[in-house]
């Protein structure tokens, strides 16, 4: 049986289409199977740490030649303003036991005027020069007294004879210099014997004249 020849042509002709399509396929198939699989792009290489360097020991500089002049500038220090300056707060006064070192007695007349000064401190140094031998009397019975202590022949009797006699040029001196204040102080106007009685309470009373300058300042 013979076919009519528009179907056959047709025939061949799909007959061919298909075996292209297959060829085709089967041509992509290959490809992609004998083509090695795509490689990866190899991450971002990390920064390298800097290499460690040992510290490098300078020597100090040379010392300045003191006959040489330095050339560096001197810091110069802000002026402190009166705001900033520290408070002065009075000193506490002194607790019981402490002993305060006496100042020198012609700074009893430290507030009084010049010409009331210079006689002060011309009264002690008579009175001073008065007291000279009777001082020297009085080491000389005390040196006595350490030196019988020390004596094998210990006699109790001596040595307090011997203290008893400093004791006495010792009073003896004192009394000397205060019958001179008395004599000083009756030249004195009203006004300036109350300075001069402070400044001797100074003297001889620290502990009193520290609290009353304490007082003072906390009022």
């Amino acid at each position: 049986m013979s076919l009519p020849r528009p179907l056959l042509v047709g025939l061949i002709v799909s007959a061919a289409l298909n075996v292209f399509l297959i060829g085709g396929v089967a041509g992509v198939t290959y490809v992609r199977l004998s083509s090695p699989p795509p490689v990866a792009p190899p991450p971002p290489a990390l920064a390298a740490a800097p290499a460690y360097a040992p510290p490098v020991w300078q020597a100090p500089p040379p010392a300045a030649d003191p006959a040489t002049p330095s050339r560096a500038t001197p810091a110069v220090r802000p002026a402190q303003s009166p705001a900033q300056a520290p408070a002065q707060f009075p000193a506490p006064p002194p607790q019981d036991g402490e002993r305060l070192a006496r100042p020198p007695l012609w700074t009893a007349g430290d507030q009084l005027s010049p010409q009331s000064r210079k006689a002060l401190r011309l009264a002690l140094r008579a009175a001073n020069q008065k007291n000279q031998p009777i001082t020297r009397q009085a080491r000389t019975e005390r040196q006595a007294a350490l030196a019988a202590l020390t004596n094998p022949s210990f006699d109790p009797a001596e040595v307090g004879k011997r203290l008893t006699n400093a004791r006495t040029l010792d009073i003896q001196a004192r009394a000397n210099v205060e019958a001179a204040l008395a004599a000083y102080a009756a030249t004195l106007s009203p006004s300036e014997r109350a300075v001069l009685a402070q400044g001797l309470t100074r003297i001889y009373a620290p502990r009193q004249a520290l609290r009353q300058n304490a007082r003072q300042g906390a009022e």
